[in-house]
């Protein structure tokens, strides 16, 4: 027997959303309110999909950050006119094998972003495919520049 996908509907005035730890709290889709400013989900298995409400407006979203999100496969795919989107963290989110187009085109106008760097690459013309080389290098240049962080508040904690 399968068993339907759980749906989550969000009141319709709601404009931030943060979850953080919620492991199987929230599996299945999560519909977003159009007037969604802000939306931060870290560490959440079990969500699958987010898709915004059917409404006459395009979304509002500025922040989207996504990270260690181990079920969530699929983005809104809605076309964003109005370039509102200014801050996209996604990381840690395996199922999700690619951004949806219209996030695709959009990834030129937004200043602050940190990607995995193979969402990176899906993203990027077959003209600038030289620089896949130099995104990956800044990709691990910052994850080795994380670990060493770690390690040496590590080493002030202990002392």
């Amino acid at each position: 027997m399968v068993a339907a996908a759980r749906e989550h509907s969000l009141p319709p005035c709601l404009k931030i959303l943060r979850i953080w730890s919620c492991a199987g709290m929230l599996g299945g889709v999560l519909r977003l309110p159009t007037p969604l400013m802000e939306l931060r989900i870290r560490s959440n298995s079990g969500l699958t999909s987010l898709e915004f409400l059917c409404g006459e407006h395009p979304p509002s979203l500025e922040t989207l950050c996504l990270e260690s999100c181990s079920t969530l496969a699929s983005l809104p795919n809605e076309p964003r006119a109005d370039g509102s989107l200014k801050q996209l963290v996604i990381g840690g989110c395996p199922a999700m094998k690619k951004l949806p187009g219209c996030l695709q085109q959009q990834l030129g106008s937004i200043d602050d972003k940190k990607l995995d760097a193979r969402y990176e690459v899906f993203a990027l013309k077959p003209k600038t495919w030289k620089k896949i080389p130099r995104i990956v290098r800044k990709w691990r240049q910052a994850a080795r520049q994380a670990a060493q962080e770690a390690m040496e508040r590590q080493r002030y904690m202990q002392e």
